[in-house]
């Protein structure tokens, strides 16, 4: 690991040494915020896309509409799998099954590159059940929440497709990798079973170390108030919604810098996203820039809709 690193994890052990009850408060937070939430919403999707994709099933069905995939999307048939469920399933599902369809041919690198721009995002359990029910306590923003921050990933795709020029695609999928012997079925659970609970474990040490960075945020920054609801925001997204609203900002500014840290996904979210696509030689760089241009795009369209349709 290069020294520059080190440093970020330096504050995090002080913090720990320094502040026992408060690093301990954190990282029971993250912890319950892991096995109640993301475990139970994520691990049966991804113990399932994998039974699915090694099977072999999924990816013809979905070949059967590749025209609309192609001209509407610019994608391939195992991109639009990667979309779909990035979609339904939330963070880090769309950057992990894209990376999974690079690895094995099933997509070219330069689609996974232009598919990473817009398959991860927050899903609509996340953004219906936790942003509008719990934190926002309104069912009536449920429709302009979603059609906002949808909205935007969608004119974010375009101006990717527009950038990478997926005007054209080709019907030739990638070479594939050479496979061995096809697996039976109580193979194909284990394995997808145990690949799922590596990647959910991972996924927990991630969170609850930025819970413990968020905490450690409100420390620091008790001199400068404004700062702190940015940081956290920026730092993980489900800490930082409930900080952002818990300030003293107007109701205007919460709601539309909030809806673009979502979509931007917070540096909890780049991290496990780093981690998912590691080896598929995608780039996590691109995708950080994507998701800047994103939340970016989220908060104009949130202050649109404020100004002009409430």
């Amino acid at each position: 690991m290069k020294k520059k690193y080190l440093l970020l994890f330096l504050p995090l052990l002080l913090f720990l040494f320094l502040f026992p009850k408060e690093s301990l408060q954190a990282s029971g937070q993250g912890v319950d915020l892991w096995f109640h939430t993301v475990l139970p919403t994520l691990l049966p999707f991804i113990i399932l896309s994998n039974i699915l994709v090694r099977s072999g099933f999924i990816l013809p069905l979905l070949a059967r509409l590749n025209p609309l995939w192609n001209r509407l999307l610019g994608i391939s048939s195992g991109g639009a799998y990667a979309w779909i469920l990035g979609l339904l399933c939330g963070y880090p599902m769309g950057a992990r099954l894209t990376a999974n369809l690079c690895r094995d041919g099933e997509i070219s690198r330069e689609e996974g590159i232009f598919l990473l721009c817009f398959c991860n995002n927050a899903s609509p359990m996340f953004l219906s059940g936790f942003l509008v029910l719990q934190k926002f306590q309104s069912a009536s923003l449920m429709l302009p929440v979603c059609l906002v921050y949808y909205g935007a990933s969608f004119i974010t795709m375009f101006i990717f497709r527009i950038r990478c020029r997926r005007f054209k695609v080709h019907s030739q999928a990638p070479a594939k990798k050479e496979t061995s012997h096809p697996l039976s079925l109580g193979e194909l659970m284990d394995v997808s079973i145990m690949d799922g609970f590596d990647v959910i474990a991972r996924l927990g040490g991630y969170i609850i170390l930025f819970t413990i960075y968020s905490s450690m945020l409100a420390k620091l920054c008790k001199p400068i108030p404004f700062l702190h609801p940015v940081l956290a925001m920026l730092l993980e997204i489900t800490t930082g919604t409930g900080t952002v609203l818990a300030s003293a900002w107007s109701g205007k500014l919460k709601f539309a810098f909030i809806l673009a840290g979502i979509a931007f996904g917070g540096l909890s979210t780049v991290a496990q996203t780093s981690s998912m696509i590691r080896g598929s030689g995608l780039s996590a760089a691109a995708y950080v820039k994507a998701k800047l241009l994103q939340g970016l795009v989220t908060f104009l369209a949130a202050w649109v809709f404020l100004f002009f349709l409430v």
